[in-house]
This record gives structure tokens, C-alpha cells and sequence, in this order.
């Protein structure tokens, strides 16, 4: 564990990403440019299905799964930026090798994301189904506790993205022990690293989302690609502040890292 301040791990989180851009420019662009993409195509398959706006069961079907292939893919190369940044802050790692440990924590980041986001499906599917037959008011009064139950989780897990990028198995009980107590602190830090980045956003929105928006297709497709850039910040930023928190709190789950 190292002795970090509040405040110093929000300045080294932002440090942090600006150096793991600067250093591994190629795989950020790279990164972006894959996740612009797919969101550009996912967002095409949302047009009406047949002309006149019929509903076509089959060709449904098939907009879902290329939307499930290009959801994957981009989970995919989220998964490799995270895990390249994370050994980038740690280990003063470059972008070689690309697959760290023959692609082990790739592999497992990509286990434990989908099972955070199947858990989620479960959570939201699940509430629905039972609760379909109550009033509004009484589902959020069941929903919103279930919620954030999810995310006390969520954060209590989050230790383990840092470790499995330096070759931890998905240790749940080490990085569970070693945010225990630390619960505030990680929601802190995080909140506020992020807010800088969340009120550009806001403000970029605000001045020229609804423009582009309303003046055509063109103005529809420059959002997507500046969106895709944001949740690309978003990713390198995020990456570092796991780091440094886990700089800040890993004793447990250094039993588990392979680097």
C-alpha cells in the first residue's frame, strides 16, 4: 500500500491519462477510432427495418445480433486500452506487449465486465417481472435500493480491475477485504476526477448537440464520433484512478498479480 491523499490521487489520476495518451497515442486513436466506428453501425441498425416502418421479426433479429457482435467487439478493445493503461500507471509499462501474459487479464476482464453487466440484466429483467403488476411509485421505491446496492458492489469490486491487468485471477474475496471500509473514498475519488470531464461534456452538449442534431444526418454522426472520443477520455481516465486507488489500498489482492 502507498499513502496517498485525497487529493494527490485525483492530481495523479489526471496526470496518469494524460501521460498514458501521450505515450501510447497510436493505441488511444486506435481504441477511438474502433469504438467510433461501431457506434456509427450500431447506430444504423436502428433505422426502420423496411420501408414504410413495417415490422420485420426476422431482420430484428438480425439488427440485435450484429448489434451484439459490435457491443462484444467494443468491450473488447475497451478491455485492452483498461488493461494497457493500468500496467502503463503501475508498471511504467509501453504498449508492448499488446496482449500481456498471453492475453490472460484481457480474458478476464472481459468475464468479469460481462458478468457485472449480466448481473445488471438480472437486476433490472428480474424487478420488472415481479414488480409488473405494482405502481410505478412502489417499483422505484424496490428498484432504486436494488440499484444502489449494485453499485455499493460495484465499487467495492472495482480493486479487481487493476489487479487482473498485472495477472490476478478473479480474486472477488481480496479485493472485497481490501476496499473494506474504504467504500467513500473510492466513490470520492472517482466522482471527483471524473466532474471535470462530466461538465465539458455538459457544456459541449449544451452549445452544439442540439445544433448538429437538428441540422441533419451529418450533425447525428459528428455526435456519435465526439461521443465515442468522450467515453474514450472516459476509459484511459477511469483506468487510472482504479490505479492509483489500488496504489493507495492492494494488500490482499497482491498475493494474486503475476505482473
Amino acid at each position: 500500500m502507498e499513502q496517498l491523499t485525497f487529493g494527490s490521487s485525483i492530481k495523479k489520476s489526471w496526470i496518469s491519462t494524460w501521460q498514458a495518451i501521450v505515450h501510447m497515442p497510436g493505441l488511444f486513436l486506435g481504441v477511438f477510432a474502433v469504438i467510433a466506428c461501431t457506434a456509427v453501425l450500431s447506430s444504423s441498425f436502428q433505422q426502420p427495418l423496411v420501408a414504410g416502418g413495417d415490422f420485420d421479426p426476422s431482420m430484428a433479429t438480425y439488427h440485435a445480433f450484429e448489434r451484439l457482435i459490435l457491443s462484444l467487439l467494443q468491450l473488447a478493445v475497451s478491455g485492452c486500452l483498461v488493461v494497457k493503461v493500468v500496467r502503463f500507471v503501475l508498471l511504467g509499462e509501453g504498449t508492448q506487449p499488446l496482449m500481456p501474459l498471453g492475453g490472460k487479464p484481457l480474458g478476464r476482464y472481459l468475464l468479469f465486465s460481462l458478468g457485472i453487466g449480466i448481473g445488471m440484466i438480472i437486476i433490472t429483467v428480474g424487478t420488472a417481472m415481479v414488480l409488473h403488476t405494482m405502481r410505478s411509485a412502489t417499483i422505484g421505491l424496490i428498484i432504486l435500493p436494488l440499484l444502489a446496492v449494485y453499485l455499493f458492489v460495484l465499487i467495492r469490486l472495482s480493486l479487481l480491475y487493476p489487479a487482473i491487468a498485472l495477472g490476478s485471477r478473479l480474486a472477488l474475496r481480496a479485493a472485497w477485504q481490501d476496499s473494506r471500509g474504504h467504500f467513500w473514498y473510492i466513490t470520492g475519488v472517482g466522482v471527483v476526477t471524473y466532474l471535470p470531464l462530466l461538465l465539458v461534456w455538459i457544456i459541449a452538449m449544451q452549445v452544439g448537440g442540439r445544433t448538429l442534431l437538428m441540422a441533419s444526418l451529418e450533425g447525428s454522426l459528428a455526435i456519435t464520433i465526439v461521443m465515442a472520443l468522450g467515453n474514450t477520455l472516459f476509459l484511459v481516465l477511469s483506468a487510472s484512478v482504479v490505479s492509483w486507488v489500488y496504489r493507495r489500498y492492494a494488500n490482499a489482492l497482491l498475493d494474486h498479480v503475476a505482473y
